[in-house]
């Protein structure tokens, strides 16, 4: 089967490589119909991330079951699901306290699909059932897709506790800084965007009360378009905005860091933690969120909307580019041109 592989030499490979197989009797093959590109693939691209060597990457997708093992009832061949990548192991201590998202069970840690093991940027995936949920008709396999972010979001955002009459400030108006914006906005008095791309702005104006740029961000500004205040909670979908959201969270404010990168490092004073009595929430991984996302979905009609690009797996070096800010080969900058990009098959 065709799959994009992280390889050796640090750098996306697209190869044709063996068709995964029911090992397990509650195992189910899906054939990946949508796999989307996350913010994490992107750092990985990067270099702020890494990941296992010679993996298929690839971690939010849905597709269609084709095989299921012998134990297996609850899903049949021409099912239509969503696959929950982070396969906790039911075993470990944090898990029998319900943080499977705080998982040890695999080396020491969570077995995450397509970071340590073989994910979804492939033509097929097989995984215990128990990381397999049914997708409700009448949801669009656009919306469907972000099902896996969307769970992450709700995860970060359900932490942060916004109250009906606080302000909100999400650093970051890629996929996860939007979700963000998109669930804030049911919760807040006044949701405000940063981001550098004139196309993210302009998409995320869609559910923000403002969007500016970072280079205009400061704490005049904020207070004018918070009425004196600064913010109540600032989320980090970036990843490296740690010390921005200090200088700029109001007393007794949350600061939730939320972008994955690994390498970053923000200055801390305790006193001013102390001082202005600021929480910092780090939520990790959704814990078993999948069932609430799916429910969640329809008081987000316009989720599928993020869906902006899809390519082929082959056309992998155009999907990252266009959203990755320069050009995977040659390495020359370029304009953003999409929000969420998306493989489909």
């Amino acid at each position: 089967m065709k799959a994009l592989v992280w390889t050796d030499k640090n750098e996306i490979s697209f190869k044709d490589v063996a068709r995964p197989q029911i090992q397990d009797a509650n195992d189910v093959l899906i054939k990946v119909k949508y796999t989307g590109i996350c913010g994490t693939d992107l750092h990985v691209v990067k270099g702020n991330e890494t990941i296992a060597d010679n993996i298929i990457m690839g971690h939010e997708a849905i597709g269609e079951v084709v095989e299921v093992g012998a134990m297996v009832s609850e899903y049949q061949p021409g099912d239509v699901v969503v696959i929950d990548p982070n396969q906790y192991c039911c075993d470990c201590e944090y898990c029998k306290r319900g943080l499977t998202n705080f998982c040890t069970g695999y080396n020491g840690g969570l077995k995450i699909a397509g970071i340590n093991v073989d994910g979804t940027f492939a033509e097929y995936f097989v995984c215990h059932k128990r990381y397999v949920y049914r997708i409700p008709e009448g949801i669009s396999p656009e919306a469907a897709v972000l099902i896996e972010p969307l769970a992450c979001v709700l995860n970060n955002v359900r932490a942060a506790k916004i109250q009906e009459n606080e302000s909100v400030l999400v650093l970051g108006c890629g996929p996860m800084g939007v979700l963000c914006e998109m669930v804030a906005r049911k919760r807040a008095a006044l949701v405000v965007g940063t981001e550098n791309s004139a196309y993210r702005s302009e998409f995320a104006k869609q559910w923000c009360n403002a969007v500016i740029s970072p280079k205009d961000l400061n704490e005049a500004l904020v207070r004018k378009l918070n009425g004196g205040k600064l913010f109540d909670v600032i989320i980090d979908t970036v990843g490296n905005q740690f010390e921005t959201a200090v200088e700029l969270v109001e007393k007794h404010g949350r600061i939730i860091p939320m972008g994955m990168n690994q390498f970053y490092t923000g200055a801390i004073r305790p006193y001013t933690f102390i001082n202005k009595g600021i929480s910092l929430i780090g939520a990790s991984e959704y814990n078993m969120l999948f069932t609430d996302t799916i429910e969640a979905l329809r008081g987000y009609p316009e989720l599928g909307k993020l869906v902006t690009n899809t390519y082929a797996l082959e056309d992998y070096r155009e999907a990252f580019g266009s959203i990755l800010g320069y050009d995977m080969e040659t390495k020359e900058g370029k304009e953003i041109q999409g929000m969420k990009v998306v493989f489909q098959q």
